[in-house]
Order: structure tokens, then sequence, then C-alpha cells
């Protein structure tokens, strides 16, 4: 059963996400602990080599040789996943792979205090630390209970996993730009204040276009590019209420462009 959450961003506009369900999570957790039992093994290996030639030339730095094994190893188990989450942006690579994103619960992105809870928490999810020892069990029984399919990690740490796979507009978008589209993108500029939270937003929001009622959609346009306009300074005219989706759709159109996203 597929479960959906709707979130107020600060722009008071109600987004719905998709959320990760126990079958997606499990297998983006499986494909990182492949990758980490992988990388595990190579740094053993590595460093079993190194160690043996040192012994051999007699240079007295295996002890230096176990210590940095042993961070690296440290790293890989502990650091990985928090790692990842601050470099893509709440996702690792199995979450990659899997279209999976961490976000926190106002739709916002993951902070580092917030990854860092989470993952630490990991093992009492699976439980692995006294006094559970059924392992995997509290996690199992959170993700099937929580109405949001949420661990206790995602408790603590006031997190979410969500789907990605509408976040682009591929499918969703004209493949050609409409005249009144077209001439917004000369007009666009300052897009390096754009964050790419607000790029998301507007991507999210133009994906729905053919979901939302014509009223509603113009409605949202206009809450969600009054604010923009002001930020990125476009001194452009807006006669009617829907050029305000027409304006949204150069912003983004313009930002992706210029980042090489499509």
């Amino acid at each position: 059963m597929q479960r959906e959450v709707a979130l107020l961003t600060p722009e008071n506009i109600y987004v719905r996400y998709r959320v990760a369900g126990l079958a997606s999570r499990f297998l983006a957790r499986l494909i990182d602990v492949l990758i980490q039992v992988l990388l595990l093994g190579v740094v053993i290996g590595l460093f079993s080599l190194v160690e043996r030639r040192l012994n051999m030339l007699h240079l007295g730095l295996a002890d230096i040789s176990d210590a940095v094994a042993a961070l690296l190893s440290f790293a890989i188990l502990f650091v990985y996943a928090v790692f990842f989450e601050m470099l893509w942006g709440g996702r690792t690579p199995g979450k990659r792979l899997l279209g999976l994103r961490v976000v926190r619960d106002g739709g916002r992105p993951i902070t580092l205090l917030a990854s860092v809870i989470r993952n630490a928490l990991l093992f009492v999810d699976l439980g692995i630390l006294p006094p559970i020892y059924i392992v995997g069990f509290p996690a199992f029984l959170f993700l099937f209970l929580s109405p949001s399919c949420k661990r206790i990690g995602d408790y603590a740490a006031g997190t979410l996993v969500i789907v990605e796979e509408d976040l682009t507009l591929a499918a969703d978008t004209p493949p050609t730009v409409s005249n009144e589209v077209e001439r917004f993108m000369g007009v666009v500029k300052n897009l390096d204040r754009l964050t790419h939270e607000e790029h998301q937003l507007i991507r999210r929001f133009l994906a729905r276009r053919e979901t939302m009622p014509l009223a509603a959609f113009a409605s949202t346009a206009d809450r969600l590019a009054r604010p923009l306009l002001a930020k990125l300074e476009i001194d452009t005219p807006i006669y009617y209420q829907l050029q305000f989706a027409h304006l949204l759709e150069a912003i983004e159109r313009r930002y992706a462009a210029e980042r090489g996203l499509f």
C-alpha cells in the first residue's frame, strides 16, 4: 500500500510526497551494506599487504598501518551514511539507485545533526544493542506501524524518507516552450540566489499541473512566484494570475539548463 504525506512549506503551500515503503528502504539498505562490505574487504586486503611489506622491510610501521586501517574501517561502518547524505542531499548510494531521499519533516533538506542522530540510532533500530537482541525487529515494527513509515532514528531526528520519482518534469511538461514562457525566460535573472530547495519546490508544483484545477493552479503559482520576483529582482509586468505559472516554468527551465539538470 502506497502512503503519502502532505507537508506545508514555509511558502504556505502544501506539497504531497510519496513515502518510501518497507521494501524499498530494505533494498536501499541492502545495497549500502553490500557496498560497505566491499569497501571493508578492499581496506582489509590492502592493509594486510601493506603490513606484510612493512614487516619484511623491518620499518616498524605496522602499528601505524593498523591504526589507519582501523580508522578507515570505522569511517566505512559509521560515517558512510552521514557522509553521503550530506554530499548528495539526503541520499546514500542505495537510496540514490532506488530514487529515495531523506528530508526533514517539513520537507526541508536534512542537516548534519539530523543525519548523525538517525544513523547513530540505526543500531537500536536493528536491535543489536542491549537489551534488544532480535536483529531488525525494532526497525521492522516501527516501519510497519508508523503512518509515515518511520523508524526510531527518523522519529528522533525528525526525518522522513520519500520517493523522488515525480521530481522530473520530462513526462509532465510539454516538449516545447510556449511563447509566454519564452518571453519570461528572457527576463529571468539572478538565478544564483535561487536555492536548490526552491528549485525542487517549483518542479514539484509544475509536475502537478495536470492534476490541479486551473483556478487552484494559478492561485498557488501566484503565492509561490511573488516572493521569487522580489528575491531575484525580476521586474516584469504580470497581467493575469496564470502568468505566474509561466514565470515559474521559465525560472525552472533557465535554472535547470544553466546547471545541466536536464
